[in-house]
């Protein structure tokens, strides 16, 4: 059954930096923005370009892939948090040449400044109308 035929939708947990398509089959992407002027990526989205000061900013979709840049390991549960200790939190070097943060609940041991990683999206509960609620997390790349 397709989304039109069971008014289930995906929607994003909470203030996202991807959007996800109204075609059911289509892949959700993260979001950053482009300067019309001298061509730098940024995420999140920005006003001013840092690079150049002008105000030309465009949404542009992100490829997702890129080199970790940074990371820390998390040990200790936060309250209310919907990540289950051990993760990690990255800092992602993108291929756009911009950086962006997200985390690894999954082969930790695989972490490392100038791994290869990606992101992908997961359902993680149904809302109260039994829409699919996504995040987007990252997961190092095997070679």
């Amino acid at each position: 059954m397709s989304e039109a035929t069971t008014g289930k939708k995906r929607l994003p947990l909470r203030r996202a930096g991807f959007v996800i398509p109204e075609d059911p089959k289509a892949e959700p992407y993260l979001v950053g923005c482009k300067c019309g002027n001298c061509g730098k990526y940024f995420s999140p989205p920005r006003v001013i370009c840092l690079n150049c000061a002008e105000q030309q900013m465009e949404p542009a979709a992100l490829s997702g892939k890129g080199t970790v840049y940074s990371y820390t390991i998390v040990h200790q549960q936060l309250p209310f948090s919907v990540v289950q200790v051990p993760y990690a939190i990255v800092i992602v070097a993108l291929e756009e040449g911009c950086q962006t943060h997200g985390v690894v609940t999954v082969n930790l041991d695989s972490v490392a400044v100038g791994a290869p990683i990606e992101v992908y999206f997961e359902k993680v509960r149904e809302d109260d109308e039994g829409n699919d609620l996504i995040v987007n997390k990252f997961r190092i790349v095997q070679k």
